[in-house]
């Protein structure tokens, strides 16, 4: 049986995520999968679901989420969400990206300068937009 080598490559990204979700609860499985070599691009345009501690809360309906920051950008955020809440977040995997040197000044009104230099200096990354976020637990 031949497999296209896109058919192959999805289907090892799948393995990958079902694989390494249970190894670290630390890390969402969107930056366990950008972090193991699978490219990003296998995974644009795909639905996931991701669970992680809220780290930060950036911007209206942007947070970032796990070890690694993961950002979300989400619908709408639950009304009493807090950093260290526990979150389920579904939705569609982009690459790109989020905060660009224009919104430094905003992201300084949300968290301190340090954190927002490295969220303006990120690189276009995976990410999830149109998320639905629920507090997990």
């Amino acid at each position: 049986m031949h497999r296209s080598p896109r058919t192959t490559a999805a289907a090892a990204a799948a393995l990958l995520l079902a694989g390494t979700a249970a190894g670290c609860a630390e890390e969402t499985e969107l930056t366990q999968a950008d972090q193991s070599g699978v490219p990003s691009e296998e995974l644009v345009g795909e639905t996931m679901t991701l669970t992680g501690e809220v780290q930060e809360i950036l911007a209206h309906q942007v947070i970032a989420i796990g070890a690694e920051d993961t950002l979300v950008l989400a619908d709408q955020l639950p009304e009493d969400l807090a950093v260290g809440d526990e979150v389920e977040a579904t939705g569609t995997v982009e690459e790109r990206d989020v905060f660009t040197v224009d919104d430094y000044e905003a992201l300084q009104e949300v968290t301190d300068q340090e954190t927002a230099q490295l969220y303006v200096g990120r690189d276009e990354e995976p990410i999830l937009v149109d998320a639905t976020v629920t507090k997990a637990g």
